[in-house]
């Protein structure tokens, strides 16, 4: 019941985008200009509200999570590039088309499922590469075995949300890619998701991991986009998990689309 409530509000803030509290990833460290280069910030177009991450993939695509831009119009978003505080003005491009992954339900997100929690988002025109703007490769390995891995975005900064932050936030996370990861009582398929383990390994007492607006950010081991943050139970609840779209499942749904 409060992870439908959770999951409700994050929603109504996505659609109607009316309030401001942007945060940062929860027990992350801020992130230098280009050390992120692949890392977007989905607003309203003529808003400078950041809603959601994202990932570019290409110099007009950018793959993001589905409940992201669910029931959006095709021309409504801002693509974000090239920044590492939500007060700088990086490569801004309108979007051109919007693209849910066709086994994505929203109506059953996540009561029942969180499989297919992936989407893409096109700009209208490309964006230009640079030292802060690059797109990041899409990772075709099936992953098998824990490793080290990084998220990154603007999320809240605690689980409570906390105070504000505009600085763009990264955290080392190890993965559990076989499982189990069921969280918040709600089965996950491996087959389709990726998830990391809510628990600093320096320090056992101390939770980590995404939130609200980091949503539809990259998951990344080297230099390969693994995951796209999909769902949790609000936030970083310790011993339980994140769980990310697993890109390589995706590889050929997204090259049909994007050609990448």
């Amino acid at each position: 019941m409060y992870l439908k409530l959770f999951l409700l509000s994050i929603l109504f803030i996505i659609v109607f985008s009316q309030t401001h509290r942007e945060g940062r990833i929860i027990r992350g460290t801020s992130v230098g200009l280009g050390q992120i280069p692949y890392q977007v910030s989905l607003r309203n177009w003529g808003s400078d509200f950041h809603f959601c991450g994202g990932a570019l993939i290409s110099n007009r695509w950018v793959v993001t999570a589905a409940v992201c831009v669910y029931g959006r119009e095709r021309n409504s978003l801002d693509i974000m590039a090239g920044i590492a505080s939500l007060r700088a003005r990086g490569q801004s491009y309108r979007s051109f088309n919007i693209v849910i992954h066709p086994g994505f339900n929203f109506n059953n997100f996540p009561s029942s499922t969180v499989n297919h929690n992936i989407g893409l988002v096109q700009s209208l025109l490309p964006f230009h590469f640079t030292r802060f703007v690059s797109p990041i490769r899409l990772s075709s390995i099936i992953q098998r075995n824990p490793d080290f891995a990084v998220i990154s975005g603007f999320g809240a900064t605690t689980i409570n949300g906390g105070p504000n932050s505009d600085s763009l936030q990264k955290l080392d996370v190890v993965t559990n890619p076989d499982g189990p990861c069921d969280t918040a009582g709600i089965s996950i398929d491996m087959r389709f998701n990726i998830c990391t383990y809510n628990r600093q390994i320096t320090d056992n007492n101390v939770n980590v991991g995404f939130c609200t607006t980091d949503v539809g950010g990259p998951l990344v081991i080297g230099s390969e986009l693994i995951g796209i943050a999909s769902f949790n139970n609000p936030c970083a609840v310790l011993d339980q998990y994140d769980v990310y779209v697993r890109i390589s499942e995706y590889r050929a749904w997204i090259g049909s689309i994007t050609g990448v």
